[in-house]
């Protein structure tokens, strides 16, 4: 067992959770632990491509699903909390869920079944709300996280695995 792995999953399972019952300010504060942590365990440049990635996608998906109806955070923008939920996802992409990396179609099943999971979560325990009816919500994450896990997993991890890791990594 990789404990380095199991690591870096715990600080993403932890992160979401901060991010989502205590807010932006926690959140921001857990994104800064979790990164830390994420470089001194990897030490691999090549990630932060990830995180900004995970932060741009995310702001455009969440203000889509916002735009919607699909979830309703009460705000013009999407959240802080939201966003760093998404890249402390990041995080994980190379490491803990290294073993959806070229597999597209079992990111897919991945996505279409975690994604609604956890933002039916975002809606129990946390500030978000329906926009619209819950299974209408629910099947559009499935939907656009089923594709989004896909397109990670077969063209942006492998395209970011393939830059020089030499140049990249933290001496």
């Amino acid at each position: 067992m990789n404990y380095k792995k199991v690591a870096n999953f715990i600080l993403f399972v932890a992160g979401w959770w901060t991010a989502l019952l205590y807010g932006n300010a926690l959140a921001l504060i857990a994104l800064f632990i979790v990164v830390m942590l994420h470089f001194v365990m990897w030490r691999d440049m090549r990630d932060i491509f990830v995180i900004l990635g995970f932060i741009f996608c995310g702001f455009g998906v969440e203000w889509a699903f916002m735009a919607n109806g699909v979830q309703d955070y009460r705000t013009s923008l999407p959240p802080a909390w939201s966003i760093c939920i998404w890249a402390m996802l990041a995080t994980t992409m190379r490491y803990s869920l290294s073993w959806l990396i070229s597999r597209p179609l079992w990111a897919a099943l991945a996505g279409l079944l975690v994604a609604p999971a956890f933002y039916f979560n975002s809606v129990q325990f946390g500030p978000a709300g329906w926009g619209r009816p819950m299974w209408q919500c629910l099947i559009a994450i499935a939907l656009v996280w089923s594709l989004l896990a896909a397109f990670i997993s077969g063209v942006l991890i492998p395209l970011i695995e393939q830059m020089d890791s030499t140049d990249s990594s933290v001496s």
